[in-house]
């Protein structure tokens, strides 16, 4: 071989060579640029291919952006009972009730919010959330209801500062349930009964005036209001409106800064009719809970 000829040789060698490793570093800067794109969480990053230029006079396509996951349960799906309701909007607190979140109730309070809720069967579950509609700890379960000897009603919450009110009925046994639940979230003390013996109790209302609690219970055949000091003791006998008349619904308890004011709706031969009683409470006795006068204002 002369030596023009082998110059030629190694010329080609060197040309081949060079090919070959600039392909065997485009193909690892190709894996490289995967692994990135797989560490950053985008879509379909183990189907992406080296880039190829784009022919004379053309633009290349801009990249597609990546998907996020949806931070929700699917449509229709239940989250377990144990864990907070999937959020609808955290601004104003609107919760997804689902097969095991049903009745959720939310009131707010100076730092932190209560929701309660219910699992349609036999528990009763409360979490405190902050502004963002997160859960510093776990819910808490605040009852179990006996198999077949007790029933269980929507919740009702009223913030009392540092603590939540939490009523709901026994609609079992005709009563009615109050439990005091700390800001942490944390059960004070076991719940207590309110009342027992009443007939036919379907739902509660319930609200906190800066002293005491107002409690309204819808009935079969009537409405029946008390009120309880912070520990859910009745201060009270309690009254009992429109005694033996079809009760719709308790619409709302209301506190006005001298007595409170229960709307209610009664049927009677088909036509509705939203009535509402008022309560005046003498402040000096309330702040005692000693034995209450009230009058019909």
């Amino acid at each position: 071989m002369t030596v023009r000829a082998a110059s030629r040789y190694l010329s080609v060698v060197l040309v081949v060579g060079l090919a070959a490793c600039s392909e065997r570093g485009s193909v690892r800067r190709s894996v490289a640029q995967v692994r990135e794109a797989v560490s950053a969480g985008a879509q379909g990053a183990l189907a992406e291919r080296p880039s190829v230029s784009p022919p004379p006079g053309t633009r290349a396509p801009a990249p597609a952006a990546a998907e996020v996951p949806a931070a929700v349960a699917p449509s229709g799906a239940s989250l377990p009972a144990s864990v907070l309701p999937a959020v609808r909007s955290a601004s104003t607190l609107d919760f997804v009730a689902d097969g095991n979140h049903r009745d959720v109730t939310v009131a707010r309070g100076p730092s932190r919010s209560g929701v309660a809720w219910h699992d349609g069967v036999r528990e009763i579950w409360f979490a405190t959330v902050d502004g963002a509609a997160h859960a510093s700890v776990p819910p808490v379960r605040l009852r179990a209801v006996v198999d077949e000897e007790e029933g269980l009603s929507a919740p009702a919450v009223a913030s009392a500062g540092d603590v939540f009110g939490v009523a709901w009925a026994d609609t079992a046994n005709g009563r009615v349930r109050f439990q005091v639940v700390g800001a942490d979230g944390a059960p004070r003390g076991p719940s207590v009964i309110v009342h027992d013996g009443l007939e036919d109790p379907r739902d509660v209302q319930l609200i906190f005036n800066g002293r005491e609690f107002g409690l309204a219970a819808h009935l079969g055949a009537g409405v029946y209001f008390t009120r309880l000091d912070r520990q859910g003791a009745r201060v009270d006998d309690g009254r009992l409106f429109a005694e033996g008349e079809s009760v719709d619904s308790v619409d709302a308890v209301r506190w006005d800064g001298r007595g409170y004011a229960v709307a209610y709706s009664v049927s009677h031969g088909g036509q509705h009719e939203r009535r509402e009683e008022r309560l005046s409470v003498r402040r000096s006795v309330a702040l005692r809970h000693a034995a209450v006068s009230v009058g019909w204002m």
